[in-house]
């Protein structure tokens, strides 16, 4: 997760920067009181930084520590001196972490500013626990390289100063909560000590510089730096192998994930953007389906992630962010999800570039071919389960949730109720305005019961101008209140054709479970249908509950009966 600094936190980090170069920059005032080296020639100075930085690159166990590249400060200490020493160590520090990045690829973990406070702070400490090494090494020699014994007292304790100093530096660093317990010691041991094998290789090279000449000592060091390197490129390469591996795994996954949860349009965009905010930060997010596969909607999300039907109203520019910053604007990354050339959503995210990972985009792209094929799948298969006028459920979804809320209640206790709806006088629309003002006039009560609904129920079209709606843990009454809503929503909704208002109005019967008693669950649909029928026939434009042999109890609580006859009972015969 990036982490972001106030401005008393980034001077903490850069604080061991801040006191090296303050001791840098103090040198004519100490380092004239050390027994220096005689003058040496200045060339082999640059390649010594250079071969130390590549020698750095392998840092499997942390980057905070110089790694392998120590083997060259043994030669810069004796020939050039602490100051020097510490210049060519932090130097190097911060090569390492620039070639890393052009060679490697490394992504940077933090944008701006942010980026430079790392390096700048392990270079910083590096540089003080170097130039310590340097002070007690050189105190304990002559003033030029010859008689330098290559391990004696003075060398000892110079590597264990540096090791020392950059331990505790570290620890300094540490964040809030982290306490220095053995396993947090181990852990910051670690990396310290590929440090004390590079002085140790240093020390066997500046024997060889001693006897053979630099020559040979720089293309030994050039060896250890290239081996160290190459061991980094393949570290670098095995861990960029596993991370493909797991994101072709997660891309796979991303699409089970939205195709096995055959979710409605909402929560497909929901899903979509779940799986891409696994991999780009988004502030906005906008997801469109097009005419070509559904009724061109729009589902939106602002930063707490709330999926909303509509358009994104995002402000001008990202918030600020905490501590050193700068303002910027959007980057706005607009995706078409696209299956055989055919456009089945489009996708756009606001993001804040400040936030923005290198690698995000490439990975975004590598998710949005699974992403478009279940996407397009998932549609596929909401159509041949959903209404193609209304866009509700059809009645195969409508079976499926009647037969498991019906079997659940039987086993599980509680109640269930089923309400039949249909259309007044639907057929007179027809007539005088044509089938496609009737059709319209379906989509508007679909909306109007998918609107007001609640979250728990599932409504249908059962066929023509009837809808039906399974209500779950809920009894007679509540579902006749619920009925009752639904019928007053749609006599309150405008329909006009032009500019006339046609009134719409919707009867309604309901059928409770285990209020009556029925085997099967598709009898639910029965019962429900003979109390819309009873509606119909005692002036439409209200809702029935079937309460069973023939009685019907009204919205207001009155109990009617059918006009049918009761079928006549015969007195059983006992004997013939």
């Amino acid at each position: 997760m990036e982490r972001h600094y106030s401005a008393r936190e980034a001077l903490r980090t850069v604080a061991p920067a801040i006191v090296a170069l303050a001791i840098l920059a103090s040198v004519p005032l100490w380092e004239v009181w050390l027994p220096l080296p005689s003058p040496s020639p200045v060339w082999p100075l640059p390649l010594l930084w250079l071969l130390a930085a590549l020698a750095a690159f392998y840092t499997p166990l942390g980057r905070w520590t110089l790694s392998l590249g120590t083997a060259a400060l043994p030669l810069a200490i004796v020939f050039f001196g602490p100051s020097l020493a510490g210049l060519v160590a932090g130097g190097a520090a911060v090569l390492r972490q620039v070639g890393r990045r052009l060679l490697l690829k490394d992504p940077l973990r933090r944008q701006g500013v942010y980026a430079l406070l790392p390096t700048v702070a392990d270079a910083g400490r590096i540089v003080i626990a170097v130039l310590v090494a340097g002070v007690v090494w050189r105190l304990g020699a002559g003033p030029g390289p010859t008689g330098v014994s290559t391990l004696g007292v003075w060398q000892v304790l110079a590597i264990a100063g540096y090791l020392i100093v950059l331990f505790a530096l570290r620890t300094l660093d540490l964040r809030a909560g982290e306490r220095l317990g053995l396993p947090l010691v181990r852990r910051l041991s670690a990396p310290l000590t590929l440090d004390l094998l590079g002085w140790f290789l240093g020390l066997i090279i500046l024997r060889i510089v001693l006897t053979l000449g630099w020559g040979f000592g720089l293309a030994v060091l050039a060896a250890v730096a290239l081996l160290a390197a190459e061991a980094a490129r393949n570290v670098h390469l095995r861990r960029q192998a596993v991370e493909r591996v797991g994101e072709l795994w997660e891309v796979t996954r991303a699409g089970h994930r939205i195709i096995h949860r055959n979710p409605d349009i909402g929560e497909i965009a929901e899903h979509v953007l779940d799986e891409c905010g696994n991999v780009l930060d988004v502030s906005w997010y906008q997801f469109e389906i097009p005419k070509s596969h559904d009724r061109a909607k729009s589902w939106w999300a602002g930063p707490e992630g709330k999926i909303e039907e509509g358009l994104a109203t995002p402000p001008d520019s990202p918030p600020p962010l905490p501590g050193i910053h700068r303002r910027t604007i959007w980057k706005i990354i607009s995706r078409e999800l696209a299956v055989d050339e055919e456009v089945v959503a489009r996708l756009q995210f606001w993001c804040d570039p400040r936030q923005l990972e290198p690698t995000s985009l490439e990975l975004l792209d590598s998710l949005l071919p699974q992403v478009a094929a279940t996407v397009h799948r998932s549609l596929l298969e909401r159509r041949a389960k959903y209404d193609a006028l209304t866009g509700l459920p059809d009645r195969s979804v409508l079976q499926a949730r009647l037969e498991r809320v019906f079997e659940e209640t039987r086993q599980e206790g509680g109640s269930m109720a089923v309400i039949m709806c249909d259309l007044d006088h639907f057929k007179k629309v027809n007539d005088r305005h044509g089938h496609d003002v009737g059709d319209q006039a379906l989509i508007k009560v679909a909306e109007v019961l998918e609107t007001h609904r609640r979250d728990t129920d599932l409504c249908c079209r059962f066929g023509g101008e009837e809808f039906s709606v399974v209500l779950e843990k809920t009894d007679g009454e509540t579902a006749q209140r619920v009925a009752e809503r639904l019928r007053i929503e749609v006599d309150r909704s405008v329909f006009t054709v032009d500019d006339q208002r046609i009134r719409l109005r919707l009867s309604a019967g309901i059928a409770a479970y285990p209020e009556i008693q029925v085997k099967e669950a598709h009898e639910l649909l029965l019962i429900a249908d003979e109390a819309l029928y009873m509606a119909k026939r005692r002036g439409r434009n209200r809702s029935f509950l079937n309460l069973g042999q023939g009685r019907y109890r009204t919205a207001d609580d009155k109990v009617v009966e059918s006009e049918k006859p009761a079928p006549k009972i015969e007195p059983p015969t006992l004997f013939a």
